[in-house]
């Protein structure tokens, strides 16, 4: 731990403040005490902290609410729980990224210990932030770069739509192949609830590239052979707006970018990226929602097996009215019981 290191201290009994406190100065680092969550809130304002150890069992709000504020407000801080009953914290489905659980009673070896499991919690966390700037960084180039090799063939449409093609077929295969499918299907269930052609012709256009966007993603998380972290999850689910922006740029499928952005948008709320719900989401991207799906439940993925057709339609059944248009989806479900 360098001497730049600073620790907070929160606990109710004035000499555990004071011991632990000694032993934080006498690694080297700087300690504040505060006696409870909400006076450990308000120093916050004055400053921040790599570590925080936190009592368990406090009057008012306990350890692990505080550690939750503190990992909302502060996620790069280490957070270590010092109780008597670490089990029953772990338990806890809602409780924060705890760093460490420093077990009552204690010495100051296993004080040193837990610090050091905290100042490597806090290293590992930072190095992730790192790592998630610089995939961010490249998908915005990459997006950009497809943007403006697009450009020259921006007023004609069968050209963007054969480069399109080829680029999806060289950098997401598997993707365009998906994007067909779906297109078939959504068709056929657009004609079921009687569209008028133009907007199943742009229904069919938006279906094939709505994931025109991984085409952008950066290479390690396309090849990436083990599934992706929460904040890899978070960049790949960008594809809808990076895939948004490559067609928003090209004027001759401008039309189909909303579409393409709100295809993880779900009927209740709670997709992405805007959090639209009902007729908010376009009919396209409602339809589309639910095809694809069916769609990546029924094709085994790189780290998933197929599912059952049957057991697809029950879970599309579950999701009606919170993630799918029920309209949307009973008309898909006519299709496919023609098939």
């Amino acid at each position: 731990m360098t001497s730049s290191s600073s620790v907070l201290i929160v606990d109710d009994e004035p000499a555990m403040r004071d011991f632990m406190s000694r032993w934080v100065t006498g690694l080297g680092l700087h300690a504040t005490t505060a006696t409870n969550a909400d006076e450990a809130l308000a120093t916050l304002r004055a400053g921040r902290y790599d570590l925080a150890v936190v009592d368990g069992l406090m009057p008012g709000h306990d350890g692990l609410w505080l550690g939750t504020e503190l990992q909302r407000k502060h996620p790069y801080t280490g957070v270590i729980i010092a109780t008597a009953y670490p089990n029953s914290l772990s338990e806890n489905a809602s409780q924060p990224e705890i760093a460490d659980f420093l077990v009552n009673p204690f010495q100051r070896d296993s004080f040193t210990g837990a610090l050091e499991r905290g100042r490597q919690w806090r290293k590992q966390a930072l190095e992730e932030l790192q790592w998630h700037a610089a995939l961010s960084k490249e998908l915005k180039e990459r997006t950009e770069d497809l943007c403006v090799r697009l450009h020259a063939s921006a007023d004609q449409s069968p050209a963007i739509i054969y480069q399109l093609t080829a680029l999806m077929a060289d950098r997401v295969p598997a993707t365009l192949q998906h994007g067909a499918r779906v297109a078939r299907f959504a068709v056929a269930t657009a004609r079921e609830l009687s569209l008028d052609q133009k907007a199943i012709d742009e229904l069919d256009l938006a279906a094939r590239f709505h994931d025109v966007g991984k085409a952008a993603m950066p290479h390690a998380l396309l090849a990436k052979p083990s599934p992706l972290a929460p904040g890899e999850t978070a960049i790949m689910r960008r594809h809808a707006e990076a895939g948004a922006e490559i067609l928003r740029r090209a004027p001759a499928l401008a039309s189909i970018a909303p579409i393409v952005l709100t295809t993880h948008e779900w009927f209740g709320g709670g997709g992405y990226p805007l959090k639209l719900a009902g007729a908010a989401i376009p009919l396209a991207s409602r339809i589309i929602g639910v095809v694809d799906a069916y769609d990546t439940m029924t094709d085994a993925g790189r780290d998933r097996a197929s599912v059952e057709p049957a057991g697809a339609v029950s879970e599309l059944l579950r999701c009606g009215g919170t993630q799918f248009d029920p309209e949307a989806l009973d008309a898909f479900l006519a299709v496919l019981g023609r098939h």
